[in-house]
């Protein structure tokens, strides 16, 4: 999910925190890690929709950041999708 969105296969993101997840649960899925092994992104395996987990705050100076912006309209598209099919 985050390569079509990114479009690349590495990204630079403001990943400061002092705990992360170890081990996922049976249904999740890495979708990205630090170059220390640490799990950065992950999603839900199977479904159809947006359903991702960040370590980072892609909210952070999103505006200056085009993958940040990328990754909310991609959010935003996904609602707007759930949204229509509850009408």
């Amino acid at each position: 999910m985050l390569r079509k969105i990114s479009g690349g296969d590495r990204l630079q993101v403001n990943s400061l925190h002092s705990q992360g997840v170890e081990t996922l649960g049976d249904q999740l899925r890495v979708e990205a890690r630090a170059p220390d092994g640490v799990i950065e992104a992950f999603r839900v395996a199977d479904s159809p929709s947006f359903a991702l987990g960040l370590q980072w705050h892609p909210e952070w100076q999103f505006e200056r950041n085009p993958f940040s912006r990328a990754l909310f309209d991609e959010f935003g598209r996904a609602s707007r999708r759930r949204a229509a099919d509850r009408r």
